[in-house]
């Protein structure tokens, strides 16, 4: 799993967070080292913030689905921007899923669950 802001305080306690679940974590801080791992490694889930400099999370995502490897990726978009056309524009990024900052135990759980009821569905 890959979790990637550019507030490093935030990825790193989502990071915590996660791999308190029991998942392995990589923790990136802006959307080109994300980019970087995620084609290395290609994870099951990547949670990833929207407005990161350089390489933006929208933008990242677009580019993940362009790969065959990343189109079988949950992506979870990362916003305090949770309009519904803000949500409209992430989901059409290709994100599967957005979790609003603040964010809480139970929406990070619910967007864990959801991953791991994909990967049971696919396997």
């Amino acid at each position: 799993m890959v979790v990637a802001d550019d507030n490093r305080e935030i990825a790193d306690l989502l990071s915590e967070l996660i791999t308190s679940f029991g998942f392995e974590v990589r923790t990136c801080y802006d959307g080109l080292q994300a980019r970087s791992l995620i084609a290395l490694e290609w994870p099951q889930l990547a949670v990833l913030d929207i407005s990161m400099p350089e390489l933006n999370g929208c933008e990242l995502a677009r580019w993940i689905r362009t790969q065959d490897e990343g189109r079988s990726i949950r992506l979870v978009a990362l916003t305090g921007h949770c309009g519904a056309e803000d949500r409209a524009y992430m989901l059409a990024a290709g994100f599967d899923d957005v979790l609003p900052k603040p964010f809480g135990i139970r929406g990070l759980q619910a967007v864990l669950d959801a991953s791991t009821e994909s990967e049971r569905r696919s396997a």
